[in-house]
């Protein structure tokens, strides 16, 4: 506990502080009857918020609807305080997170049992017309008699299609469904990917689409398969098919239950040693914090507004400090039919950090993903277009004898591709360069569509500016400039684009592959 952490909450005084994520703190606590509570203080700038205020109250109105087993029930709340708050039973055991990545992954049998578990807890949470959205490692709490599912923070109705705002990824990358990660109308189904997610860490102590960024890992839970090395037999199957992309080729929660239940083993603890170990030096640590705790010398209170608690008259009031900014990544636009294809598009983030998106779209405008240094083509290019008018007239006029009959210059008088060629790189300048102020709100199939424009793009000015300086040598030797003229001007262009053009077009040719491969 800190000098800023309030001393009660309601009617319950704080032991210490068990953690802190984006919505607030958590306390272990006790009541007057002498009852362990787990205790959710929202961050004093969230409780300001109106909108916050009524998610907050949904979920505590969720999490109180459920009474089955595989949850931890609602103890007390008041979410219309000052500072509102959220008491469930604590449970003194590690989260499935902690334990695998301390004590590695979970045997075949604890596999089944956590399977079991977390399926009726599900089942539980689907039947009360809710959707978890938010199933993954940190929300599975392992207790003696059986894993246990927390946190019904983002939980809503599996009517409701939207949380927050429209357009928002709400959930935790690597372990959402694909059809959250696309912002797409979530239902029950999204809930049994998630799992089949947890109980592939679980069972290999990695996620099974990998890590690396935000933008990443969504791009391949949506358009990878997951990597399931190390998980074996039927357990295998019934994971693999719960990761399906599409919600309906997803098993039905009750058949993971009864398909768990059947590979159930009873007999003794269900969760390896050193878990159990872990278990007891929290039971431990709880009897000390009771030992220590002076409820005479506490911090002040939090104060408490309607509900059950009450906050000591002289008592101070503690805001406590908002959380870090966090961004959320904005999700791409997908075809969608009936009420959601109105919705808006996503934007980006505006909380003032860049989101992976943001990067990656940065990354991708840079160098040569600005089309506009293109002009560094297209401005000898349109010389020698119109330059080579006279030129042209000239070879009509005063043939050379000896250059004339030659394929080259044959091919140099029919010069019909050079004004559509250069008018439609002129219209892909315009184009590309105006598309780019759109890629923070467009689907990433369009994205690399564009990237791979920009790489063509460039290939292109190369390939026309080439033509167009052999168009030039071919047609200037092919008339008789000794008597007729002398040397045409365009050689002032010509000399530069083979001195400059000849240094810079392979680098950029070689960029651009890279890019196109990489799109």
């Amino acid at each position: 506990m800190a000098e800023s952490d309030p001393g009660t909450v309601g009617p319950y005084r704080l032991l210490y502080r068990l953690g802190e994520g984006g919505m607030g703190r958590v306390y272990l606590g006790r009541s007057r009857g002498g009852r362990t509570v787990a205790l959710k203080v929202v961050h004093g700038a969230l409780a300001g918020d109106p909108g916050f205020r009524t998610r907050f109250a949904r979920e505590v109105r969720a999490a109180q609807s459920l009474r089955g087993a595989g949850t931890v029930p609602v103890l007390d709340a008041d979410p219309d305080a000052e500072v509102p708050w959220l008491a469930t039973a604590y449970v003194p055991g590690p989260a499935l997170s902690e334990a695998v990545l301390a004590h590695g992954p979970l045997p075949e049998p604890a596999l089944w049992r956590l399977l079991s578990g977390l399926a009726h807890a599900l089942d539980g949470v689907h039947r009360a017309g809710l959707v978890h959205r938010d199933v993954k490692p940190s929300n599975v709490l392992l207790s003696p008699s059986g894993p246990l599912l927390i946190d019904f923070g983002i939980a809503r109705s599996a009517d409701e299609t939207a949380l927050t705002g429209t357009g928002l990824v709400v959930g935790s990358p690597g372990f959402m469904s694909p059809e959250q990660a696309e912002g797409r109308t979530v239902g029950p189904a999204a809930d049994l990917f998630s799992l089949g997610a947890v109980l592939a860490f679980a069972a290999t102590g990695r996620g099974p689409f990998g890590g690396g960024s935000v933008a990443e890992l969504l791009y391949r839970l949506v358009h990878h398969e997951p990597d399931l090395a190390g998980v074996e037999g039927p357990f295998a199957e019934l994971v693999r098919r719960c990761l399906a992309k599409r919600p309906e080729d997803r098993p039905q929660v009750t058949e993971l239950a009864a398909a768990a239940d059947a590979h159930r083993e009873d007999s003794g603890s269900w969760l390896p040693a050193p878990v159990v170990a872990a278990i007891a030096q929290k039971a431990e640590e709880l009897l000390n914090a009771e030992t220590e705790f002076e409820p005479d010398a506490g911090p002040a209170s939090v104060p408490t507004g309607s509900g059950t608690g009450t906050a000591p008259a002289t008592a101070a009031t503690t805001v406590l400090p908002p959380p870090p900014p966090t961004a959320v990544l904005p999700p791409p636009r997908v075809a969608v039919r009936g009420p959601a294809a109105s919705a808006p598009r996503a934007r980006a983030s505006s909380t003032g950090v860049p989101t992976a998106r943001e990067r990656a779209v940065r990354a991708l405008t840079t160098g040569l993903g600005r089309p506009l240094f293109g002009l560094f083509y297209l401005v000898p290019m349109a010389a020698f277009l119109v330059g080579g008018v006279d030129l042209l007239s000239r070879a009509e006029a005063y043939p050379s004898l000896s250059d004339q009959a030659q394929g080259p210059y044959q091919w140099a008088m029919d010069d019909w591709w050079r004004v559509p060629a250069t008018l439609l790189l002129i219209a892909a300048t315009a184009g590309l360069q105006g598309y780019r102020g759109r890629l923070l709100t467009v689907r990433p199939g369009r994205v690399r569509l564009w990237s791979a424009g920009v790489a063509l793009y460039w290939i292109a000015l190369i390939a026309v500016l080439t033509l167009h300086l052999l168009w030039f040598l071919f047609v200037h030797n092919g008339y008789d400039y000794y008597e007729h003229g002398g040397q045409h001007w365009l050689w002032w262009v010509a000399i530069p684009v083979m001195v400059l053009g000849g240094g810079i077009s392979p680098l950029v040719l070689v960029m651009s592959l890279i890019r196109l491969f990489k799109a």
